[in-house]
């Protein structure tokens, strides 16, 4: 019934190596994701963020009156 993974457990040196490079690859993606967004390093005034912070805060405001 299960033949199907049969061979499961016979996997050859370099089937090893590319889950490894793919498991470093995503634990690095992550890592910079979380980095970048809890301290994003953006200080310039003129950024697009500030703009765009600047708008959703004036339309909460003109929301509550």
């Amino acid at each position: 019934m299960m033949d199907h993974s049969a061979g499961v457990s016979h996997a050859s040196l370099l089937e090893w190596v590319l889950v490894f490079a793919a498991a470093v690859t995503l634990v690095w993606a992550l890592g910079l994701a979380i980095r970048y967004t809890v301290h994003p390093r953006e200080t310039e005034a003129t950024h697009i963020k500030r703009r765009i912070l600047e708008e959703i805060d004036e339309a909460e405001e003109a929301s509550r009156r």
